[in-house]
């Protein structure tokens, strides 16, 4: 039987080509991790930035909005009373008032 041929041990310089094809498969990879990273990081900060706007926009205009939400309030309130308040005292006329002949 004849033996098995073995591939020819591999120079020095066919080695380093190796190494440098995969240096170079790394540092493609590792460039899109790091725009990969950047992206992230970048919608990461978006809440941030939100929570601090909002919080700078209530400080700056926080009376404004606590005023309009009490007048919303009032103007509610006096609609419902004035509204339930007019059946209220027809009820309670009708009810307490002598009867009428």
């Amino acid at each position: 039987m004849p033996k098995a041929q073995t591939a020819p041990e591999p120079t020095v310089e066919d080695q380093l080509g190796e190494i440098l094809e995969h240096l170079r498969r790394m540092d493609a990879r590792d460039r899109l991790r790091t725009w990969g990273g950047f992206v992230r990081g970048i919608i990461a900060i978006v809440p941030l930035i939100l929570l601090l706007w909002s919080a700078w926009y209530f400080v700056e205009h926080g009376a404004e909005m606590m005023k309009m939400i009490a007048d919303t309030a009032a103007s509610s309130a006096a609609e419902y009373t004035k509204s339930q308040g007019t059946g209220m005292y027809e009820q309670f006329m009708n009810q307490y008032s002598p009867a009428k002949k």
